[in-house]
């Protein structure tokens, strides 16, 4: 108990993930036996591989799966009625499947979608179009119980996210200038990783499902200053080139320093002006 809560509290995003993860397995296995399936192999296969770290990419990956699972499930039907378990039409069966996933673009798919073949093609039963079917129908239940989890479940809050990554990279600038005028060594790698997690955490949110957004226009002002600060970044990358560190006031390298100095400060004064 104690290491989940380390866990949950440690800051890193995936925490919930895992959790919601291991409760969607559950109830996987929960579900498969209720309805009597022949195994919550697959189901829980599927809800693990479909939690996705947003709602929007749990979504699109789950039906590339569900797409994907009956591609796999129709050729290897196809393939066992006519010679089950035949190595030769093994190798052309996966071969077709992985073409078809990449021809209809459903990224995420293609493992699963081989598996499931192999599963179907090797099957010496009476009915390899039925156990196809329950295959699919065992995938499906465990893709809607990954969505329905990430949905009902601790929801990703995109917003707060992007606002704590906003106020850290604030602070992280404000310490940059600080360092960039008494010459001391500044953290840029830091600075450009920053913004790039404030950018993908923006890109996000846009992607997700418009019913799960928050405020479109806190994200909205935010976005808009990502090139401000990629031109502090820029003026940053210029101070730090400079050499010696710190720059002699008699330098001819003095008045070059002054100015990408004062034009760091200046894009930052009016960045974070209305904030």
């Amino acid at each position: 108990m104690k290491v989940l809560k380390k866990l949950l509290n440690s800051g890193r995003s995936m925490g919930f993930r895992i959790v919601k993860t291991g409760m969607a397995a559950t109830i996987c296995v929960v579900v498969a036996y209720w309805m009597m399936l022949d195994s919550p192999f697959f189901a829980v296969a599927a809800t693990v591989v479909s939690m996705g770290k947003s709602i929007e990419i749990s979504f699109r990956g789950g039906k590339n799966r569900v797409l994907g699972t009956a591609i796999g499930a129709a050729i290897g039907a196809a393939f066992a009625s006519a010679m089950p378990g035949n190595a030769g039409l093994c190798g052309i069966g996966i071969i077709l499947t992985l073409y078809l996933c990449h021809f209809f673009k459903l990224d995420g798919a293609p493992t699963l979608a081989c598996i499931v073949f192999t599963i179907v093609m090797l099957y010496r039963g009476p009915d390899p179009w039925l156990y196809a079917g329950l295959r699919c129908v065992e995938v499906l239940i465990g893709v809607t119980i990954a969505l329905l989890v990430n949905v009902l479940v601790m929801p990703p809050n995109y917003v707060a996210q992007i606002k704590k990554t906003y106020a850290n990279l604030r602070n992280l600038m404000e310490e940059s200038i600080d360092y960039a005028s008494t010459g001391d060594t500044i953290d840029v790698p830091g600075v450009d990783a920053m913004i790039q997690s404030l950018s993908q955490s923006i890109n996000h949110y846009v992607a997700e499902i418009r019913i799960f957004r928050g405020s479109d226009q806190e994200v909205f002002q935010i976005s808009c200053k990502i090139s401000a600060f990629k031109q502090m970044l820029h003026e940053l990358v210029s101070i730090e080139d400079l050499e010696p560190r710190p720059v002699p006031k008699d330098s001819p390298q003095y008045p070059v320093f002054e100015y990408h100095l004062n034009r760091l400060i200046s894009l930052y004064e009016e960045t974070v002006q209305d904030d």
